[in-house]
């Protein structure tokens, strides 16, 4: 099944933990917070970005989805207007406003974009770029790093969050070499699109892209069941 398809099945959505129809609902919160380390995960995400650099101004969310991560960072006052764009219609559409509510997040500022994020043409600069668990949907880095670049005004700030989440082997062991196998026979993404980027990857298309690198290392694990692989985010700034 294409991708596409894939997340605009609503039968196929029904079945996951972000698919809600009414703001008592609070599968998707409990999801993010109690189930998993995502929420966690993400707000240190914004911590360590503040840090580097400031979150304000104008912020794209590529890949929002349900838009929890809009929801979050629209409470921040800094922030002007969040720009959600995704291809998932009812995600986007219909859930994220009921999320936004349940998150107490400021709707007045949450703008989605239904659309393929490589194809988004939009003249206003933005002073944030956000992936969260939607980079690694991307089958080039490179491409998709340049895209966001010309979107970003100079010092503008990437971050890519919760996407540390499968294992990480040495070149020449087994389990790695079984893992290039499989991709020269099967193509390296799964059937969701998730293209499992390492930790190297996600650098060196960032400077090639002419980002500022930064990395966090986190103490748990996004879910809580792999606590064998530690959490960890990307960030970039533009030189």
């Amino acid at each position: 099944m294409e991708y596409y398809k894939y997340w605009n099945d609503i039968e196929e959505e029904k079945k996951k933990a972000y698919y809600i129809e009414d703001k008592s609902d609070y599968k998707i919160v409990n999801y993010i917070t109690n189930e998993t380390n995502l929420k966690r995960c993400f707000e240190d995400a914004l911590k360590f970005a503040a840090s580097i650099g400031e979150i304000k101004g104008h912020i794209i969310d590529i890949g929002a989805g349900v838009a929890w991560t809009s929801a979050l960072i629209s409470r921040i006052p800094s922030v002007q207007s969040v720009t959600a764009v995704d291809f998932s219609e009812h995600r986007l559409m219909k859930i994220a406003p009921i999320v936004f509510e349940q998150l107490q997040g400021d709707s007045d500022k949450y703008q989605p974009i239904l659309g393929d994020f490589l194809q988004f043409d939009h003249e206003e600069l933005f002073d944030v770029a956000i992936f969260c668990q939607s980079l690694y949907m991307f089958p080039n880095l490179d491409k998709t790093l340049a895209k966001i670049r010309g979107l970003l005004v100079k010092g503008g700030l990437i971050i890519v969050a919760c996407e540390r989440i499968v294992s990480f082997y040495p070149w020449y062991s087994p389990r790695y070499i079984l893992r290039k196998t499989k991709h020269l026979i099967r193509g390296r993404g799964d059937s969701t699109g998730n293209y499992a980027y390492e930790d190297w990857e996600y650098r060196g298309a960032m400077e090639r892209a002419g980002f500022a690198y930064y990395f966090q290392l986190l103490g748990y694990p996004v879910y809580k069941n792999a606590k064998q692989i530690t959490a960890g985010n990307h960030f970039g700034i533009k030189k």
